[in-house]
């Protein structure tokens, strides 16, 4: 215990060093080597303090541990415009539809550094703490033509009095969303089975956006001056998280977790592209999971997940919405996405020193045919993911290591905003992530 504590002295450094260059968030793969070895996979069993991320009932089997990790995540997205834009004139009633530029068009290839820093600290044999800062949810993306911009329109020109919708639009086109967590969480154990925990949650999002002023020029939007480059805004919020893990025998053990909806501030600079005024909670989810260990060698993991976007507005609800297109306001449409359920199974193979882990999920799609517009910039069209992992201990440390590939998936849809054009949005990826367990 007092050497445990000595090293301690430099968790503060870690924990600094987590929070100034924690970057682009992390997917729905789990927030270190180990779980992501699996695929995401692991609410039943416990490994190192980053579990509590996933399952704070677990975290009072732990012990006295402090992890500290990194991954580093390629992302790809391309998407395609079919069809030609519909005609019109300058003398057309307003708003115009909004036809994009035909062609494939290429996302910038931008690698992300994603970092993670826990620490968990036993109080006593039924009693445990623990700290952790972690990144989850990331899924803005970035192109450098004018995305959402209408040929027709811009052969309109500009003239005395009239100035093209088109001529505003600025170049990159994306959406940064960055969202940052801190978890405090206490864990308690009945008995010698079964551990319950909770955590509270904070979270510090940030979002820039940039190459939408024709959503605004076009009105669609009540707010044109706060829906796109107006530099970077930032909304904090809180919630919690409850957890179960439960030893059910010698070879078998259930887990079960549950986290609240995290409320959050608004983000003030952009209530013209976010309803309800530029609130953007981050949606509740739940998770259960079984881990079985047929011998001492081998355990097989099995986890179901719910993400909520339904009950947050900003996300689940349709853009078109109560017989208009309009974003951002009180009211306005949102980005139409359905609530993800992910299905995880993972496989560790554990010899002296050494343990192999492979994994695999798949996840339901949460886009709508029909609301794939604002989406190009938040393409999260993956389902298919597989990962391979190896853990080799050195003395009293574990170094982990995963890689994870998401693989290619597209899907179709309508221009809501011009039905003679399809939308095909693609999205892949690819992931390497190192951890250590002290």
């Amino acid at each position: 215990m007092k050497s445990f504590f000595t090293h301690s002295r430099y968790l503060l450094f870690f924990f600094v060093l987590g929070i100034s260059i924690l970057g682009h968030a992390q997917n729905s793969l789990g927030f270190d080597a180990k779980t992501k070895g699996f695929a995401g996979a692991g609410i039943a069993i416990t490994e190192n303090s980053i579990h509590a991320n996933s399952n704070p009932g677990g975290q009072v089997f732990v012990g006295n541990k402090f992890s500290l990790g990194i991954e580093l995540l390629a992302p790809k997205a391309l998407y395609s415009i079919k069809g030609s834009p519909s005609v019109f004139t300058a003398e057309t009633s307003q708003p115009w539809k909004l036809g994009l530029e035909p062609g494939s068009y290429q996302s910038e290839h931008k690698y992300s550094i994603v970092p993670h820093v826990s620490l968990n600290l036993k109080i006593d044999n039924n009693n445990s703490i623990g700290l952790s800062i972690y990144g989850n949810g990331n899924q803005g993306t970035q192109y450098s033509n004018k995305v959402y911009f209408s040929p027709v329109i811009n052969s309109f020109g500009s003239s005395e009095g009239f100035v093209n919708p088109m001529g505003i639009i600025t170049t990159p086109s994306y959406i940064k969303l960055l969202q940052y967590f801190g978890a405090l969480s206490y864990s308690h154990k009945f008995g010698q089975k079964l551990g319950i925990g909770i955590s509270v949650v904070g979270v510090w999002q940030s979002i820039d956006v940039g190459g939408l002023e024709s959503f605004g020029s076009l009105y669609y939007t009540s707010y044109p001056d706060k829906i796109s480059t107006n530099s970077t805004d930032n909304a904090f919020g809180v919630g919690g998280k409850l957890g179960i893990q439960w030893e059910a025998t010698s070879v078998l053990s259930i887990g079960v977790t549950f986290r609240s909806k995290i409320y959050t501030t608004r983000f003030t600079a952009y209530e013209g592209l976010i309803n309800q005024n530029g609130k953007m909670d981050i949606p509740s989810e739940w998770s259960i999971g079984v881990a079985w260990k047929p011998t001492n060698r081998i355990l097989i993991l099995a986890d179901v997940n719910r993400y909520c976007f339904s009950g947050v507005k900003s996300w689940g609800t349709k853009f078109y919405t109560d017989d208009s297109y309009e974003l951002g306001g009180e009211n306005g449409g949102g980005f139409g996405r359905k609530d993800r359920m992910s299905y995880k199974a993972g496989i560790r193979y554990k010899i002296p020193l050494w343990q192999f882990r492979a994994g695999y999920q798949y996840s339901s799609s949460v886009l709508n045919e029909s609301d794939l517009l604002l989406n190009i910039l938040m393409p999260e069209v993956i389902q298919h993911y597989a990962s391979v992992g190896i853990s080799r201990q050195l003395g009293k440390q574990t170094i982990n290591i995963a890689v994870v590939k998401g693989f290619k998936n597209s899907i179709q849809g309508i221009n809501s905003l011009d039905n003679n054009q399809n939308i095909e949005i693609s999205a892949e990826s690819l992931s390497i992530a190192v951890s250590v367990d002290f």
